[in-house]
């Protein structure tokens, strides 16, 4: 078993979020992916990875589908070789040294074109959530009964409507004709490496921004509107890399100082915690009101950790209340915020000079950190807010420099980084980028239960 695997990451592909680069198949095909722990599925779109050109693809009879909450899509489950190394940001064509490789790896590739604006300028997503995620279905009794030949998903047919399937373009109606199919089991990616005893049962994360950054001599990039052409001379800067390690963590002494604060996974879906409140500097607490009860069975908590999110998604209540605090620190702030209401404001920016980022206040995070503790209130259908008072809290600071990204998306703007709760989303807190960003976080699933994540004080050594 290796001890770990120290890989490099950028944010420059995702537009702030982080991704890998894996190499795929035959021709050991690089492919950007983006690294989501609110996600469990390995897919890739068509494109840098050709499906075509890979002698060791072996198709299935199995399809999946994934919905993001802002996008989705669907396709064939394949079998080809999959190889991760420590490899080189600026020659991401050449494997590193040291590496991992499974030589029948499953992994999903979309269907259509369309479907893969979640993805950014990467080319899919690697998902290192846990298994009830990654759902997939087998259609090998509908190949059967419609004499289907070759009887599996690859090559993918379903691009047209039949009296029979209906188009997979219509990711809706798509997802109700799997559901009516057996349900088949895909162990997630990161799961498979680590009952293969490729590597121990961890994966450590360290970054730096939630947007990525651009200098002065790359002032006239427009991130929102530049070619990934344009954009990949970002990688080169620090501000834009970052770490995975799987398999470990502890031992990568140089990049965190201190000891570690442990939060309690509370359920094995996302990685769920159970938020108690958030605090402006100073103000007040405000607390964190538990998981609506119609959305238990399937959210479990009132927060996630989500790698996959640029953004600290807050409940409404917490976010109206934090804007609140947030002013009344400062009333000048009032204007400074007011744009960040629309989301679409992340694409413009608001000119850098008006933020002194040594007025705003730190934003603290408490959430709860003995499992038994947890498990108990959760069981209770009980928040922090109304569990007994004798539980241990693990407090995360938030600084101003990680929730104001500065210089993004152009040189000489900044964004504000806390939104409100997504349409159709149920009262759960995304914790993503902005706050860890602040730490060298380990998942480590071998401990507890279902595991704890770890936050420490991250060094400036990295890469």
């Amino acid at each position: 078993m290796h001890t770990s695997l120290k890989l490099p990451i950028t944010n420059v592909y995702g537009k702030g979020d982080y991704s890998v680069v894996i190499h795929l198949g035959s021709e050991q095909a690089p492919v950007n992916l983006l690294l989501d722990t609110g996600s469990s599925t390995l897919v890739v779109k068509e494109g840098t990875y050709q499906t075509k050109h890979d002698k060791q693809l072996t198709p299935s009879a199995i399809a999946q589908e994934v919905n993001y909450g802002i996008g989705g899509w669907n396709g064939p489950i394949i079998n080809s070789s999959i190889t991760l190394s420590d490899y080189d940001l600026a020659d991401k064509n050449k494997l590193g040294v040291n590496q991992l490789s499974l030589t029948k790896g499953a992994f999903a590739v979309t269907a259509s074109t369309e479907q893969v604006a979640t993805f950014g300028d990467a080319d899919g997503i690697l998902g290192l959530a846990y298994h009830h995620l990654n759902k997939s279905f087998n259609l090998s009794s509908y190949f059967e009964q419609q004499n289907i030949t070759p009887a599996s998903t690859y090559p993918w047919p379903f691009t047209k409507e039949t009296t029979t399937s209906p188009s997979s373009i219509d990711l809706k109606a798509f997802k109700q004709f799997l559901w009516q199919h057996p349900e088949h089991n895909i162990q997630p990616f990161f799961t498979v490496l680590e009952e293969e005893h490729l590597i121990a049962n961890k994966f450590a994360f360290y970054s730096k921004r939630s947007s990525v950054f651009v200098d002065k001599a790359n002032k006239d990039i427009n991130l929102a509107t530049a070619t990934k052409e344009e954009i990949e001379p970002l990688i080169q800067l620090s501000e834009n890399q970052g770490a995975l390690i799987l398999g470990g963590g502890e031992e990568q002494t140089e990049l965190y100082q201190g000891t570690f604060q442990n939060v309690a996974v509370s359920h094995d879906v996302y990685y769920n915690l159970e938020l108690v409140s958030v605090q402006v500097g100073n103000k007040l607490a405000i607390k964190a009101a538990p998981l609506e009860q119609s959305h238990v069975k399937s959210y479990f908590t009132n927060a996630i950790i989500d790698t996959g999110a640029g953004a600290v998604v807050l409940t409404a209540e917490i976010y109206k209340q934090v804007i609140k605090d947030l002013i009344a620190t400062n009333p000048s702030f009032e204007a400074l915020l007011t744009p960040f209401k629309d989301y679409k404001e992340q694409y413009t920016g608001i000119d850098a000079s008006l933020i002194n980022l040594a007025q705003w206040p730190t934003i603290y995070f408490n959430f709860i950190a003995e499992a038994d503790k947890q498990t108990k209130a959760v069981d209770a259908n009980q928040s922090a807010e109304t569990a007994p008072l004798d539980k241990e809290l693990i407090k995360l600071a938030c600084q101003p420099e990680t929730y104001w990204q500065i210089n993004t998306p152009k040189y000489g703007k900044a964004c504000f980084k806390f939104l409100s709760q997504l349409p159709q989303w149920p009262n759960q807190s995304i914790i993503g980028l902005p706050l860890l960003n602040n730490y060298y976080v380990i998942f480590d699933r071998s401990e507890d239960t279902n595991g704890v994540v770890k936050f420490a004080d991250k060094t400036n050594s990295c890469p």
